[in-house]
């Protein structure tokens, strides 16, 4: 085909310059513009997860063949408005801000970024392994506490006997799910000395050679002395790991979500943290009205706001992914992450 007409939406989070660079790079040319922080006036009710309103992006929008962005709202409105388009491009992993079941009544196809933020959050969950392990929260706090009241940090060498730790050569780490993150997490882990269990029942465990597959939940949570989830949150997971699950749980073991919040019963486990059952916990995702407020003054929490893929490379790495989807789109061929 022709080279189609293509925009770019930029947005807080994603900068149109991401996207226009990747672009660049691979001999496309897009127009770009950036959508503002402004109420919806449209209606939004089929889609989450998003910024701007579906008007301006109707607007923005009109006469372009393909649209890439990553947090536009892409309603069945502003479907309908555009009669010349013929692909989206999402950056993100799912299109949750994209009505796809509108977009498959008007044959627009829809092609988005799987993976692009797994090395990043693979990083960052070895990050949280080693603090937690450590007594890194506890310390910190401890620090902070001593500045307060102006002591002195450390006053001899002998001050490490109170936050005795365990290294990660030996450490039994267990993965809830085994999708692009938790295989990255686990050769990580693996690269470390550790010994690493995972929970799938979506993976073929003869396909899997490095890393040990076990059929049943409970066995991975009862073999396991740090657990990280990173399962893909459905209606039917919800709360997967709850008050049963942690119980199955070693005592003084660790507890990791970088995935969703809804696959973790805070509560539940905030009850596990003040019996001393759970040694600690470490979230990058926590539920809106679950007992957060709790959790982030336990002083072996560590509590971050959903900043695991937040980095640089993971931005340019969903531009170029969408980039060779168009060019695959352009030259007629399969693309490779379709929805």
């Amino acid at each position: 085909m022709t080279d189609p007409r293509i925009l770019v939406l930029g947005d807080s989070y994603m900068s149109a310059d991401v996207f226009t660079s990747a672009f660049t790079a691979r001999g496309l040319t897009a127009d770009a513009a950036t959508l503002t922080l402004a109420d919806a006036t449209w209606p939004t009710g089929a889609i989450r997860e998003f910024e701007g309103d579906p008007a301006e992006v109707a607007k923005l929008a009109a006469g372009y063949d393909v649209v890439a962005f990553h947090a536009a709202p892409v309603t069945a409105e502003v479907i309908e408005a555009l009669p010349d388009l013929k692909l989206l491009g999402c950056a993100r992993g799912g299109p949750v801000n994209v009505d796809l079941a509108a977009a498959t009544r008007r044959n627009v196809r829809v092609t988005t970024t799987p993976g692009k933020n797994a090395e990043a959050v693979a990083d960052l969950t070895i990050g949280f392994l080693i603090s937690l392990i450590r007594n890194v929260p506890a310390s910190l706090r401890d620090v902070d506490d001593r500045v307060a009241r102006g002591l002195p940090l450390a006053e001899s060498t002998f001050e490490g006997a109170r936050w005795f730790g365990r290294e990660v050569a030996g450490t039994r780490v267990g993965l809830i799910g085994y999708g692009n993150v938790a295989r990255l997490v686990a050769a990580r882990a693996h690269a470390l000395g550790a010994t690493v269990t995972a929970y799938d029942p979506f993976v073929d465990p003869s396909t899997v050679t490095d890393t040990t597959i076990v059929g049943d939940l409970d066995e991975l949570l009862a073999g396991s002395d740090v657990v990280s989830v990173h399962a893909r949150a459905t209606a039917e997971n919800r709360h997967m790991v709850g008050a049963a699950q942690i119980a199955t749980m070693p005592a003084g073991s660790f507890l990791i979500n970088t995935a969703r919040e809804s696959l973790v019963d805070e509560q539940a486990m905030l009850d596990a943290l003040t019996r001393g059952h759970l040694s600690g916990v470490a979230l990058d995702v926590n539920e809106p009205d679950g007992p957060w407020r709790e959790l982030v003054a336990q002083p072996n929490v560590i509590l971050t706001p959903h900043l695991a893929g937040a980095t640089h490379e993971t931005l340019a790495r969903g531009a170029d992914m969408l980039a060779a989807e168009i060019q695959a789109f352009r030259d007629g061929a399969d693309l490779r992450w379709e929805r």
